[in-house]
């Protein structure tokens, strides 16, 4: 009975906590409705979620393009391509760590197992997000697809997002594959 009683405080104090949030053990899940804050934040249920282990460009991020050099906002661009991959579905993102901000960072799908489909791994393809070498190389192979195919910001010219952060703002002139 007394036993019985903890896991019913329990399962209370987690559905107090924020509709659509679950911990189990050090493991975060979110799910639900997500709005899109820029190529690699979404937002559930008030809660931020930084996208682990892949990185895209800020919203003031500015490329060119290859042939005639024209800027573009390519981070305006890579939020607009994370929110039609995730349009009109719930995400369900899982993660273990927050970062300096307070943001979840998690890995995000679409779907049911076994048919669910990797948000993360989808920006990266698509070319409006590059792999984060600091974090791991999970989505390595799946950049060079995108860029051998030329997706997204491998058809134009632009400095890796954490270079971007730090100042670099110089246009490259080629884009010379980082640390791979």
């Amino acid at each position: 009975m007394v036993q019985s009683l903890r896991v019913i405080r329990v399962g209370i104090a987690v559905l107090l906590l924020a509709p659509g949030m679950v911990f189990a053990g050090d493991l975060q899940i979110v799910k639900g409705d997500a709005k899109v804050i820029d190529g690699r934040t979404v937002e559930i249920n008030e809660q931020q979620i930084l996208l682990k282990e892949m990185d895209a460009p800020d919203l003031d991020q500015i490329c060119f393009t290859k042939k005639k050099y024209y800027k573009f906002r390519c981070g305006v661009v890579a939020a607009e391509k994370l929110a039609k991959l995730i349009a009109h579905n719930t995400l369900s993102c899982e993660g273990t760590k927050t970062d300096d901000k307070g943001r979840l960072l998690a890995t995000c799908w679409v779907g049911e197992p076994p048919q669910r489909i990797d948000i993360n791994e989808q920006a990266v393809l698509g070319g409006w997000a590059v792999y984060d070498p600091a974090q791991s190389k999970r989505y390595k192979r799946v950049q060079g697809v995108a860029r051998t195919l030329r997706q997204g910001l491998w058809r134009a010219k632009f400095v890796m997002p954490w270079e971007w952060r730090k100042g670099n703002h110089e246009p490259p002139k080629e884009n010379v594959p980082h640390n791979q």
